[in-house]
């Protein structure tokens, strides 16, 4: 066993047997490997769960993948045109991983609340963004949800487990460690000239501006969601109240039949 072995069973399994499967696995690897296996912490339960959609629904975030780097480049290549005919299907995207988790909540007997709604559409929206985010919610070991905030990359800081062992494949898959060597020549073979802090503060800013939108997208979403359910509950309670006001009329016409028959019961007593 080693630690991509061992994080790869931890973080599948129960969120109730997180504790006890890391120390069974510490104890099984033992010396250094078992301390680091003991060193891995509880994952949110919004990572959790996005945890488990990258093991059981792989072809879901391989689009995330997939549509992330389309926008990067075209927000590298300046290309405004195509990142604004990309936003239906951004949009489209994020409240599918948002529905898949919402599925994968409750086939664990969970519910995702608003507030974890909102960290999976947030995680969604960074890894569109940053191809390192991406490779971290594919990897399935999260610890946290992920959020951009337009400005740099997205702080990966105690976000996933295993760090230092978290990578970018081609495709934009996420695997286990490489050495140095490959480091060194991938930067040899990506090493581009410095971009004009004018063009680089306008991507940020428009970065920022697909993050911002996403997120009101997803909030107007809810809020339909919440109205419609509010006038559900408000169409129950008047027909509650159609049907009390219906058995309240016959209560009291059932009330006095019943008085006006004791009452000609007593006048044929007395004439008995």
């Amino acid at each position: 066993m080693d630690l991509d072995e061992a994080v790869g069973e931890l973080y599948g399994a129960g969120l109730g047997d997180f504790v006890a499967v890391r120390t069974r696995l510490a104890k099984e690897a033992g010396g250094d490997l078992g301390r680091e296996i003991k060193a891995l912490r509880k994952p949110t339960v919004t990572a959790w769960l996005l945890n488990l959609l990258a093991r059981r629904s792989p072809e879901l975030l391989a689009e995330v993948g997939e549509l992330g780097e389309r926008m990067r480049s075209a927000q590298g290549e300046g290309d405004a045109a195509a990142l604004r005919d990309a936003r239906p299907e951004r949009d489209a995207l994020v409240r599918r991983v948002v529905a898949a988790t919402r599925e994968v909540a409750k086939g664990e007997d969970r519910q995702l609340s608003a507030a974890g709604e909102d960290e999976v559409a947030a995680t969604v929206v960074a890894a569109l963004a940053d191809e390192t985010s991406q490779a971290a919610l594919a990897s399935g070991m999260l610890v946290r949800a992920l959020r951009y905030s337009g400005f740099g990359e997205v702080d990966l800081d105690d976000a996933v487990a295993a760090r230092a062992r978290l990578r970018v494949l081609p495709g934009g898959a996420a695997g286990a460690g490489r050495g140095e060597g490959d480091e060194t020549a991938e930067a040899e073979q990506t090493e581009e000239p410095p971009e004009p802090p004018e063009a680089a503060e306008l991507r940020e800013t428009e970065l920022r501006l697909q993050t911002v939108e996403a997120e009101v997208d997803l909030a107007t979403s809810q809020l339909a969601e919440a109205e419609e359910a509010l006038a559900q509950a408000r169409e129950a309670v008047a027909r509650a109240r159609e049907r009390l006001r219906t058995q309240t009329t016959q209560r009291e016409r059932l009330t006095k039949e019943a008085t006006r028959l004791r009452r000609a019961c007593a006048r044929a007593a007395r004439r008995q």
